[in-house]
């Protein structure tokens, strides 16, 4: 193994709708990341965040499988499977390669003995007793077959793309002699003939990291994984993070057009990211990438439509489907709580070193003379290095602490209307 290590360059990106991702190129290697995500100084912390960045994006997939439209030109690259780099890689720093190793029988005093074969010799008779002066043992050799060439061709690809945050360089010296069909049809029949935990693992690692190759080539010099539009993973954590309901699409509004008497055709619906149910209460949630989590200025605060959009969704499940829940909208921001600019704001004094926010509220004007609970749209912010080290935890504090003070601020609001 060569020692050229590549260390990663990078650079954030201020809008939600540009590319964040990796970018590997022989000799260069450039991360991309939102300019609300905050890296340490700590090199080695710094490459932990760093993947745990890069992984997130991987819930793009699950965002496609809920027939959510993103386009193709969203998803840039591959989609790697970085928990299967990962195992291949403490796999071979913990046991070196793997080769696939193959009993040998033997009738020599080297090796384990096989009781059971050679009980079945024939033994010496000798006063009255029964001597075995040929035993049959047993020993493993490594049989460097296609198995373990595949297995060095997934640690190489692994080594490539996330290397560097082990420090370790990233070239192996190895070759492609079958494509990747072939390559999964063998991995596939390994792990049906094998009962070993450990290698059903490591087959089962090999196939993500051979089924996330795009084309038939795993040896490149040019890799890329990445998406545009990051703010569908953000909506997306947010969502598993404050526990939204699973299915949401009783809550789409949608708009149709009718030309000349024809039936009706269905232009496009709209899509709350985040439903939470608490008894008789619904909490519409829209999680905006907003640029005022890292610069703290008004204007990048969410716009006019947006706000429309939520009074829309609780218009329709106020008068749609629940009239008798009260209904709340609530506006999720990522913002970076160690930024001055935010521990200098009064209204964040209490709170700047806690990982949720509240920050205001937000309405519109022409809905003066019949203003409902929500009309308003709460805003929160969330700090993002919390968001994405624990997104994937069940903790319903925080969605509880949102919903409480929503409500002491609509109790407040309009118990002053009624006087």
């Amino acid at each position: 193994m060569a020692c050229n290590i590549i260390k990663p360059e990078v650079q954030s990106v201020k809008n939600s709708n540009e590319f964040v991702g990796i970018k590997i190129e022989e000799g260069s290697l450039k991360i991309f990341i939102p300019k609300v995500l905050r890296l340490s100084e700590n090199e080695k912390i710094k490459n932990k965040e760093l993947l745990l960045f890069l992984k997130s994006i991987l819930l793009a997939k699950t965002i496609k499988n809920e027939k959510i439209q993103i386009t193709d030109n969203d998803e840039v690259g591959e989609m790697w499977p970085i928990d299967s780099y990962i195992w291949l890689i403490n796999d071979y720093l913990e046991n070196g390669y793997y080769y696939n190793r193959e009993k040998q029988i033997s009738k020599n005093r080297s090796g384990k003995i096989d009781w059971k074969r050679t009980l079945k010799t024939v033994p010496i008779y000798s006063n009255r007793n029964l001597i075995y002066d040929k035993f049959v043992t047993s020993y493993m050799v490594a049989s460097n077959d296609i198995v373990a060439q595949i297995y060095q061709l997934c640690l190489s690809h692994s080594l490539k793309k996330i290397g560097w945050a082990y420090n370790l360089n990233m070239y192996i010296d190895v070759q492609q002699l079958k494509t990747i069909k072939e390559m999964i049809h063998i991995i596939n029949n390994e792990l049906s003939s094998t009962f070993d935990d450990i290698k059903r693992f490591r087959y089962k690692h090999m196939l993500k990291v051979l089924k996330g190759i795009k084309g038939d080539r795993a040896i490149l010099n040019r890799y890329t994984y990445g998406i545009k539009n990051y703010y569908y993973v953000f909506e997306r954590m947010v969502d598993i993070f404050l526990n939204g309901i699973k299915e949401k699409s009783q809550y789409n509004p949608s708009g149709f057009w009718q030309i000349d008497g024809e039936s009706k055709f269905q232009s496009s619906n709209l899509r709350p990211d985040t439903i939470y149910i608490s008894q008789n209460e619904i909490f519409i949630i829209d999680s905006k990438m907003y640029s005022y989590g890292f610069t703290g200025l008004l204007k990048n605060l969410p716009n006019t439509d947006s706000m429309q959009k939520q009074i829309t969704y609780g218009d329709f499940v106020k008068n749609n489907l629940f009239p008798e829940f009260k209904v709340r909208n609530i506006f999720i921001i990522p913002y970076d709580k160690s930024l001055d600019i935010f521990k200098k704001k009064d209204i964040f004094t209490k709170y700047y070193d806690n990982n949720l926010v509240y920050i205001g509220k937000a309405f519109v004007d022409w809905r003066n003379d019949r203003k409902q609970e929500h009309d308003y749209i709460f805003t929160f912010m969330i700090d993002f290095n919390f968001l994405l080290k624990n997104y994937n935890s069940k903790n319903n504090n925080f969605i509880k602490k949102i919903c409480n003070h929503v409500n002491q601020n609509l109790n407040i609001m309009f118990s002053d209307k009624s006087e």
